[in-house]
């Protein structure tokens, strides 16, 4: 996929059944991704993945324009978006009447939103940048782009690290005593890069060769990225979400490419 774009539908979607379905919508800091999902079935109808954005603004921009999938009425928007401006509160100091008193933390003066994380104690209190919050349906949801990562995190049997890649940047988080210890997201255009953020990780979080890694998005077996980390790690494994893996429209595709999005349904 790398930095092209690609569109999968299915022959049966029919556009005046839309308000039966539900769109996914993840955006990161350098590609744009949706999914159009019956919520009957549970079935994916529609998959777009547009890797190495630029402009994220303008790809929304003409995408909403001229896509003709996006511009149906869904019953239902979920959008997991990257933002920098974002803070973890637990739920003992988080105050949901007033979300105007983390604004110092945040470092904008945007809309400010909360997300209430109720297995796992805490709230993740964001906002997003203008110009990407315009151009979203009106009924959008929106969810900081962690929050797929952490809807999986009860599919974690054990201490492990998730990684979730685009063709240029990744996601990564680490549970650990069924809890979550660490997350953050990285830029790396490069496997010598990835490698110089993984060693980091590894010793922030003292990380041995037996931590599961799970591995989701846009890396492959055998590429630089994941034999990179076979330098360290013995036990990589590709993850799926717990619904929608077995959609008849992916049945060609890596399913790990479209495991995050497809977890946004999971969000709360």
């Amino acid at each position: 996929m790398s930095n092209n774009s690609l569109l999968l539908v299915d022959p049966d979607f029919k556009a005046d059944a839309s308000v039966n379905y539900q769109l996914l919508l993840k955006i990161t800091n350098d590609s744009f991704s949706y999914a159009v999902v019956d919520q009957d079935s549970e079935q994916v109808k529609v998959i777009f993945d547009q890797q190495g954005c630029e402009d994220l603004p303008l790809v929304l921009q003409a995408a909403f324009a001229s896509d003709r999938y996006l511009s149906q009425s869904y019953s239902s928007v979920k959008a997991a978006i990257h933002t920098s401006n974002f803070v973890f509160i637990p739920n003992e100091w988080f105050n949901a009447d007033d979300l105007s008193v983390y604004a110092n933390f945040l470092g904008s003066e945007g809309k400010i939103y909360s997300k209430h994380h109720q297995h796992l104690g805490f709230n993740t209190v964001f906002s997003i940048e203008e110009t990407i919050q315009q151009k979203l349906p009106e009924n959008a949801v929106v969810y900081p782009h962690a929050s797929p990562l952490l809807a999986l995190f009860n599919q974690l049997t054990s201490d492990a690290l998730l990684i979730d890649f685009t063709a240029s940047s990744f996601n990564v988080l680490f549970a650990k005593d069924k809890k979550i210890n660490f997350q953050n997201h990285y830029s790396a255009e490069t496997a010598e890069e990835f490698n110089y953020f993984l060693l980091l990780i590894m010793e922030q979080l003292g990380l041995t060769e037996s931590v599961p890694v799970y591995l989701q998005g846009i890396i492959n077996e055998d590429d630089d990225y994941y034999n990179t980390l076979l330098k360290y790690f013995n036990n990589l494994y590709f993850f799926l979400p717990a619904e929608k893996q077995h959609s008849e429209l992916l049945a060609d595709m890596p399913k790990h490419y479209f495991s995050s999005l497809l977890a946004l349904s999971l969000c709360e």
